[in-house]
């Protein structure tokens, strides 16, 4: 996998759920509200976290800027969102122009390996790292820019058991996964929140009939391949090999 692979797998998702979108999204799971109570992960964050204006910020893989425009726009905050897929960027920036905000967020397209050292006092990580080429490097990279008392928040799809694991691979495959992100890797962090039960799956009939679609059409469609392994991933959950945690790294 390379970070042009990355790249092509957002763009080809955003050319199909968000290319005629005139507001942004998040591109992250959207969890059951009724349980969770709060409309998005960032809004559990800046609650949580209580973010306040004089706050710089990272959103390490921003989609089409969803996060960091809610944040910048409800807590005045300075963010930054990067991502790998220049089309993503592109959508970000058109949404920030549309908003009071567009001083206070910034967009560019980079590598979550190449990041400026002791800049942020918060880092957003939301379903960015399973796609690192180099778990280590990244991780030290995010560390690495964070200020002395900075916040890392990771939330990720974390394998928690070794079972299941051809479903695994179907999933690892049709994604372009080259990092097994296992939950036991992250011993200096700390679990925040678990929040699996928030997560609302098919079942089983409907993954196993959408599985059997997606089959047919993967060879003629890009993003067949793509909600295939959406659907492996809700199996995997299904099953309770995969954990969505939220865990913080203090500097």
């Amino acid at each position: 996998m390379t970070n042009k692979i990355v790249k092509n797998i957002y763009n080809t998702l955003l050319h199909w759920e968000g290319k005629n979108s005139i507001n942004p999204y998040p591109i992250h799971k959207k969890l059951n509200q009724h349980k969770f109570e709060h409309p998005s992960v960032y809004h559990w964050i800046s609650s949580y976290y209580k973010i306040d204006s004089n706050a710089h910020i990272l959103d390490a893989g921003c989609g089409v800027g969803y996060g960091s425009i809610y944040l910048a726009k409800h807590f005045k905050c300075t963010i930054k969102g990067i991502s790998l897929s220049d089309a993503e960027i592109k959508k970000a920036k058109y949404y920030a122009k549309k908003t009071s905000v567009s001083n206070k967020v910034f967009f560019q397209q980079q590598s979550y390996d190449n990041l400026e050292a002791n800049t942020y006092d918060f880092i957003i990580a939301i379903e960015s790292i399973k796609h690192s080429l180099d778990l280590d490097k990244t991780l030290n990279a995010l560390i690495t820019a964070l200020k002395p008392n900075g916040v890392l928040i990771i939330i990720d799809d974390f394998l928690v058991r070794d079972t299941h694991q051809n479903i695994f691979c179907r999933y690892a495959r049709d994604w372009r996964l080259k990092t097994d992100l296992k939950y036991t890797l992250f011993n200096a962090f700390t679990l925040k929140k678990d929040l699996t039960s928030y997560i609302k799956t098919k079942s089983t009939l409907q993954l196993n009939l959408g599985i059997f679609i997606l089959n047919l059409s993967v060879p003629f469609h890009k993003i067949a391949q793509i909600i295939r392994g959406g659907l492996y991933l809700e199996m995997l959950y299904q099953k309770k090999t995969v954990k969505y945690y939220a865990l913080e790294f203090k500097k």
